[in-house]
């Protein structure tokens, strides 16, 4: 990638890509990054890289990129905790929230469904803002579709600081996407909100429907994350 900004952060993005070395799955991860062709690329692949160095300062993280049992393919990373595989997708929503400016017809479309829900009330920003809900939740359903199989517990770790997207609005996409996704039973979100970045306590999320539930508060009490939680 060419991008002047890539070439900025390139040593320092390798110095912490150095400190995942050590975890089986490494190369897939470096591979990755080395076929990086775009900003967007670029900052999904160093939203992976910081939350995988977040797990492995936890002492869980199993592999990187490892194959999915359901379908051909790789999840972002595997956790071990209390001897129980837990596979996690990791996203960063810049990319989901520009969509790379989508053309005027297809907002327009998306203007008139929203209008269809007798919400005859709502300003232009409303709509624009259910616009922006409605694509991130089609993108999230997509994505945990795919990359978290039904018969494991999964995590869906979010990287929202640059798609300016913070924990309130994050907590209505997570009431709508927990309804028809019980195998995630946790949103974690770096929001750099009061101070949070990769490294610092994120916002967590439960999913109340899930099988899984209780491995998933033990996981949060384990990483001392209990007292974020959301409801």
């Amino acid at each position: 990638m060419k991008d002047s900004r890539y070439l900025e952060f390139k040593a320092t993005l390798e110095k912490r890509l150095f400190g995942l070395s050590s975890v089986n799955g490494f190369d897939k991860l470096k591979s990755r990054l080395n076929g990086v062709s775009n900003w967007e690329e670029f900052q999904a692949i160093l939203a992976q890289i910081d939350i995988t160095l977040w797990f492995k300062d936890k002492g869980i993280i199993k592999e990187i990129e490892p194959q999915l049992p359901h379908r051909l393919g790789f999840a972002d990373i595997l956790i071990s905790f209390l001897n129980q595989d837990i596979f996690c997708e990791v996203n960063s929503l810049e990319s989901f929230v520009k969509v790379k400016e989508p053309k005027k017809r297809n907002t327009d479309n998306e203007k008139t469904i929203i209008k269809r829900k007798n919400l005859t009330w709502l300003t232009e920003l409303d709509i624009e803002h259910e616009i922006k809900q409605d694509r991130i939740i089609r993108n999230l359903r997509e994505k945990t579709n795919k990359q978290l199989p039904l018969n494991y517990p999964g995590i869906l770790a979010l990287e929202t600081g640059r798609a300016a997207v913070f924990s309130l609005e994050v907590k209505e996409i997570a009431k709508k996407l927990f309804k028809n996704r019980p195998q995630v039973i946790l949103i974690m979100l770096w929001s750099l909100e009061r101070g949070t970045g990769i490294g610092e306590p994120p916002f967590c999320y439960i999913n109340r429907n899930s099988h899984y539930q209780n491995t998933g508060q033990e996981f949060l009490r384990y990483l001392k994350q209990d007292n974020n939680i959301i409801s």
